[in-house]
């Protein structure tokens, strides 16, 4: 039988993969998916639709949540995929709005807007574009249970930026455009899908000024971005900027939320965007517990997203390791290495086992992976490789910050013995904290325990085994 994780994170922030057009066309359901593991060397007993792991049916394991980004198409046209095809009872999807392809001038559609000279012709432009965020709406209306609105990221001022047509923009002007995006989807939204109105910020004045515009549309909850997001505010010192943690950042922006009434009942999931790592899991629900207890609202659920397993098994061939999980915070962080790429292994049946634990490692030989030999192939893997790799990091993803969550919050006595004391104590210090009502002073107070919690070998969703030691 195979294994369900879903039931048990029903007490925790929830991990979202962010699922790839490529990974999830190539798992579904259909007959031309099914043949593939009679063509090629595969595991026993499973076949390509078993990677499907929002599939309840699959035959190696079902989790029943992950994220799908607009940013990776081009038109609101049904795509058949592992999305598209899903059990809707199964599985809970966020939608992604394609904020970062559009910040970064690259979602397709847009390209109009780079003839623009001054961010008052490209604020025209965009709102003339009524063909893009008409697709946008639709897609994630037709293909996610939950959906991010249409966000004009902040950050696409920073000089790293300047490619971008938004970047001629001024706050205000980014602002301004994504309160007309909210009022486009108050105005056209199917309800076909739960919104989550998207906060910004990139230092300590912007963000304010954003959440003050955008707070009144209230739809199902909220996606935190940019500054008010896990990487917190950059330090500048030419520009006077003092930098801010990312955790300090984040209980600033969710208590400024929470005396605005913006988690009582009807405001039900909050999202941050972009970060996967096992400290932050644990954190992340501690903040889930506290919303919960202080707001009178125990349908409140916090999600974050990463795509890291993909791009390592897809992109770069690397395999995940599960953390050590000790009382040292420095093992609390998920490693990589490459994965054993050689064609020396091709034909060499079951000689040699993938050493990786996971439900597809546990049936995997390295013929099965590397399946072109000799010197003149390019390359050992190919695209199904890639995919058996892919659905083994998403489970040790899934799995790992399973396992930090329930080793953390188990009886203290227990966690005491397993858990590092500086995340029980932050734990501890984020749901007192989300109970006061003069919180400034006591937050500032604690800049340093709030950067202390994290290790700066561990600071990346990912790190090559070498950086941990």
């Amino acid at each position: 039988m195979a294994i369900d994780l879903t039931p048990r994170w029903d007490k925790f922030a929830v991990y979202l993969p962010a699922m790839q057009y490529g990974y999830a066309s190539a798992v579904d359901d259909t007959l031309k998916n099914k043949r593939i593991s009679k063509t090629r060397d595969f595991p026993h007993g499973v076949t390509m639709v078993d990677l499907d792991f929002l599939n309840p049916k699959s035959k190696l394991w079902h989790y029943g949540y992950a994220l799908y980004s607009a940013g990776q198409f081009t038109d609101s046209r049904p795509r058949a995929c592992a999305v598209t095809q899903r059990n809707k009872a199964a599985t809970t999807i966020l939608g992604d709005s394609g904020g970062y392809q559009i910040g970064k001038g690259t979602m397709r559609g847009t390209e109009h807007l780079k003839r623009a000279k001054t961010g008052a012709e490209v604020c025209e432009l965009w709102r003339q574009s009524g063909d893009i965020r008409k697709w946008i709406v639709q897609w994630l209306e037709d293909n996610s249970d939950y959906a991010m609105t249409i966000d004009m990221p902040l950050w696409a001022k920073f000089p790293s930026n300047s490619k971008t047509p938004f970047h001629k923009c001024t706050v205000q002007e980014l602002i301004d455009l994504s309160v007309g995006n909210l009022e486009y989807i108050k105005r056209n939204a199917r309800g076909n899908t739960k919104w989550l109105n998207v906060i910004q910020g990139t230092d300590h004045k912007d963000w304010k000024l954003w959440w003050n515009a955008i707070k009144k549309y209230r739809f199902s909850g909220w996606a935190l971005a940019g500054s008010v997001g896990w990487r917190g505010i950059r330090e500048d010192k030419t520009a006077g900027i003092e930098g801010m943690s990312g955790l300090h950042s984040v209980l600033q922006m969710v208590l400024t939320m929470r005396d605005d009434n913006a988690f009582v009942k009807g405001q039900d999931w909050m999202h941050v965007l972009g970060v996967s790592q096992p400290t932050w899991a644990v954190l992340l629900t501690a903040i889930q517990r506290g919303i919960r207890q202080q707001c009178d609202n125990d349908e409140f659920r916090i999600s974050y997203d990463s795509a890291s397993p993909f791009q390592a098994g897809g992109r770069y061939q690397q395999v995940v390791r599960y953390p050590k999980f000790t009382k040292d915070i420095a093992s609390w962080a998920m490693t990589m290495h490459e994965a054993p790429v050689n064609p020396i292994y091709a034909g060499t049946g079951s000689d040699y086992h993938f050493p990786y634990a996971s439900p597809v490692g546990d049936l995997l030989s390295l013929s099965h992976l590397n399946i072109r030999g000799g010197e003149l192939q390019n390359g050992a893997y190919d695209t199904v490789s890639n995919h058996l790799l892919t659905n083994h990091n998403v489970w040790v993803y899934v799995r790992s910050f399973l396992e930090a969550n329930e080793l953390t919050f188990m009886q203290a006595s227990e966690a005491d013995k397993a858990v590092p004391q500086k995340l029980i104590d932050m734990c501890a210090f984020i749901e007192d904290i989300l109970g006061e009502e003069r919180w400034q002073a006591k937050l500032k107070k604690a800049k340093p325990l709030l950067e202390d919690v994290f290790s700066k070998k561990t600071a990346k969703d990912v790190v090559q085994e070498e950086e941990i030691r």
